[in-house]
């Protein structure tokens, strides 16, 4: 588009080429059926300037001339979530971008109106967007009363494609009052996991407990729920709470059509919290819903959970939860001594039930708790994440380990993947217990601490391990700064193939950073099994020039991944970096480019010294990099000091 000056003003002018792209897109009703009788270079100009329905129409037009649409369904995820930066998959080259994009389409349009400013919206109706968009839908998310419209007539083909596409339900934190449609959300809910394909539930907080019992219950093994009501034995919290159609799965008398249409079937209340509390009887879901309804299983359940909750129903439920694989308890208060002790050990007598499936953990303990007690619990499990609580006033550990009875056999652990951090600032922890997790897991292939210290006994036992399987390992919020003769003894002495140093102070107390960079960058390049090097905010700035001689010499590093964002690199220091990088780097092919991640980085402060260096970098590297206005960040960091 050119600018001409018209009595002292400027005005814009279209080019012809921008004015057929208009007028095509003005009238593709006409062009769909020709779309592919444009020539490649036009058509690559024309797809940005179309809708969602056109576009997914002629996608396979596209990818016959050699093109494809990705780019841009990754400029419309892009408008939609502004916080695009801050995610990890933009950092994935392989991403789906029309799925991402077309299911957060879908929850715009459930949730919010109809934006017809926007290109790829323009001349779209709700119903279009949603019939469209509800087949791309894997994780459903509900956060306001406005879900209920799923319940309507006019939305019951909609519903009926989610039930066979979704496969995660996120229950986010709700604060808008459900007066009125508390029916229509149980509903959908039991459409989606008593007949859909949802295996995956999250749960925020305020949905109340009766909500929480009806939810839980479907992670109990499906075929195994006759034979703990028949016995008598089922753990739960109170009565049932199921405001269901009568359950195949769950024997006994079933309400008659009579009993229906006369008085209903006693259960107990619903508490919504700041709602007044409503009564669900057994035809609740009729005639939407017949009176005989298969029950759901899931399999991964992630809840945000008080003391209270945990002690009411979650630790007496626990036993009976045989279905589930995967379990993550999330809280922001501390608990008791005696409610952990009480979930340890509702997960023990889970885990020494026959046929139980619990292979991923996430929970909360305080700095005192040893980890390898949680693990004597559940010794099969092969993932453990653990949040560490600082110390509070008369906390105790009432947790007592296998190391601390000299006469106990040692239990080898089936863990593979363990995860200990604190976003409590940096503390203590028992720190023998860590330790012998590592020594009795031969398994363990990822490691991730975060806020841990102190970060030596780590390194050194990683080291020092005769079974050399750990494949990952992520340190963040640890500091590195008197760690550097461990880190190259690890590096010596590992097999690691993904290696992240994430704020961790590396030159912190460095007289010359040359010297340890040297040894850093020779240890990592004799590393042959190394593909991912991830050092953001440890403050390289000047220093990112070492980097280059990760690629030179007969023994170049083989890494396909350097993530060197937020570390205060300047225009300048990128330039002199990628100046080394071409003199020691051959130009490969795209799919098998170095990506160089720059995101975070005060790029902004020369922006012909920046055009230079990405060009420089741009035959070896696949970049990820941002518009990050660096001066206006730092400005509004001034102003809040």
């Amino acid at each position: 588009m050119a600018k001409v000056e018209t009595r002292g003003k400027s005005a814009s002018v279209e080019s012809l080429v921008q004015i057929c792209i208009k007028a095509a897109c003005q009238h593709m009703s006409v062009l769909e059926g020709r779309i592919a009788d444009l020539p490649a270079t036009l058509l690559k100009d024309l797809l940005p300037h179309l809708n969602i329905v056109y576009l997914d129409k002629i996608e396979s037009v596209v990818q016959s001339k050699g093109m494809s649409t990705s780019f841009v369904w990754e400029s419309i995820f892009k408008d939609l979530v502004k916080t695009w930066r801050c995610r990890p998959m933009v950092t994935q080259p392989n991403c789906d971008w029309k799925q991402r994009s077309m299911e957060r389409l879908f929850h715009v349009a459930l949730y919010t109106h109809n934006r017809g400013d926007k290109k790829y919206l323009s001349d779209l109706t709700e119903q279009t967007v949603l019939s469209l968009t509800v087949t791309h839908v894997q994780t459903l998310s509900v956060v306001s009363r406005k879900v209920c419209r799923l319940a309507s007539e006019e939305l019951k083909p909609i519903l009926s494609l989610l039930e066979t596409g979704v496969g995660c339900l996120k229950l986010l934190d709700r604060w808008g009052p459900w007066t009125g449609v508390e029916t229509d959300l149980l509903y959908i809910l039991h459409r989606l996991l008593d007949h859909g394909s949802v295996r995956e539930v999250e749960m925020g907080r305020c949905y109340g407990l009766d909500l929480q019992n009806w939810i839980t219950t479907r992670c109990r093994r499906t075929e195994r729920v006759a034979q703990l009501h028949n016995s008598g034995d089922l753990p739960v919290a109170g009565p049932s709470t199921e405001p269901h159609c009568s359950y195949a799965s769950v024997p006994g008398p079933q309400c008659s059509t009579s009993a229906m249409e006369g008085e209903a079937c006693k259960r107990r209340r619903i508490t919504w919290l700041w709602d007044m509390p409503t009564e669900f009887p057994c035809d609740t879901f009729l005639p939407k819903c017949g009176p005989v309804c298969p029950k759901g299983q899931i399999n991964s359940l992630d809840m945000q959970v008080t003391p209270f909750e945990i002690t009411n129903v979650v630790s007496p439920s626990l036993p009976s939860w045989l279905g589930l694989h995967t379990l993550h308890l999330h809280n922001e208060r501390l608990f008791k001594d005696a409610d952990l002790l009480l979930l340890v050990n509702s997960l023990q007598l889970l885990c020494s039930t026959p046929g139980c499936r619990l292979r991923d953990l996430a929970m909360a303990v305080n700095y005192l708790t040893p980890v390898d007690a949680v693990l004597e619990a559940c010794p099969s499990l092969t993932s453990l994440s653990l949040d560490i609580f600082p110390p509070s006033p008369r906390s105790c550990n009432k947790l007592v380990p296998r190391r601390a009875l000299k006469s106990a056999e040692i239990i080898v652990f089936a863990l593979e993947k363990l995860y200990v951090r604190s976003y409590h600032g940096k503390v203590l922890i028992d720190m023998e217990g860590l330790l012998s997790v590592l020594r009795q897991a031969p398994c363990l292939s990822s490691l991730h601490v975060s806020g841990i210290h102190p970060a030596s006994p780590i390194l050194t036992t990683l080291a020092d391990k005769t079974n050399k399987t750990l494949k990952s390992l992520t340190l963040d919020d640890v500091s590195l700064a008197s760690c550097h003769y461990e880190i190259l003894h690890l590096l010596e002495n590992s097999n690691l193939q993904d290696i992240c140093f994430k704020d961790c102070q590396l030159l912190e107390k460095c007289k010359l950073k040359e010297d340890f960079l040297a040894a850093f960058v020779t240890s990592l390049k004799g590393l042959s099994t190394l593909q991912s090097l991830a050092l953001p905010e440890n403050r390289l700035a000047k220093s990112v020039k070492d980097f280059a001689d990760l690629f030179s010499g007969h023994t170049p590093s083989r890494i396909v991944k350097l993530d060197l964002s937020s570390n205060y690199i300047l225009p300048a220091d990128l330039l002199e970096f990628g100046t080394l990088l071409s003199l020691h780097k051959r130009p490969l092919q795209p799919s098998r480019s170095l990506i160089l991640d720059l995101r975070l980085n005060p790029l902004d402060r020369d922006q012909d010294v920046k055009e230079e260096a990405l060009r420089t970098l741009m035959p070896f590297c696949h970049i990820l990099t941002d518009n990050w206005d660096s001066v206006s960040t730092m400005a509004d960091h001034i102003s809040v000091m």
